[in-house]
């Protein structure tokens, strides 16, 4: 089924300006979701509050240890290591699960959905879907690299909600003995 879908998808290229903007895509968007990952943190640490950024960081360092988990866990070759495809891209053969694009912009895209911002963190996955869908296109991943990588992204930064649920129930607590501003103390 894996294959059968990424022959799908990749007999679709060979149509010209489409092909060159999957390339760009599969190639440089990645970029983009990290400028803007970048961006965000900037903006949220201006609020005083450092909490987001360091469980966003470590969403990513998870949702990284965890692929590379997956990938010694299942090696595939890339498809044009074992098949003939129509290739777009240059690229060198060697492990092709979980796809290190989709891992990134999918990790990227939850953790600012979760931790940052909810509207960037709703493009960013639409984002993560295109890049996932590019390298299909242009021959370099198969669509179940893809899957692993929005899975392994997926565990990590559920793991990153659960420390950082951990982490903000003492503040809470804390909050709730401590008078409201304003009100006299005995």
């Amino acid at each position: 089924m894996n294959y059968h879908l990424f022959r799908t998808i990749n007999d679709w290229s060979g149509n010209g300006l489409f092909d060159e903007a999957m390339k760009a895509i599969a190639k440089d968007a990645i970029w983009a979701v990290f400028a803007a990952f970048a961006v965000l943190c900037v903006f949220r640490l201006r609020e005083w509050d450092p909490r987001p950024v360091l469980f966003s960081l470590g969403a990513l360092g998870l949702t990284y240890a965890f692929g590379l988990l997956a990938a010694a866990l299942h090696p595939e070759q890339r498809p044009f290591q074992t098949h003939q495809v129509h290739q777009l891209i240059a690229h060198d053969p060697g492990q092709s699960f979980p796809s290190d694009h989709a891992t990134a912009s999918f990790g990227v895209a939850l953790t600012a959905l979760v931790f940052l911002s909810r509207s960037w963190g709703m493009l960013l996955s639409f984002v993560a879907v295109v890049i996932s869908f590019s390298r299909v296109y242009d021959g370099v991943h198969y669509p179940g690299d893809m899957l692993g990588g929005a899975v392994v992204a997926l565990l990590g930064v559920t793991i990153a909600v659960a420390v950082a649920v951990v982490f903000a129930r003492p503040a809470r607590q804390a909050a709730a003995l401590r008078p409201p501003v304003g009100a006299a103390r005995r």
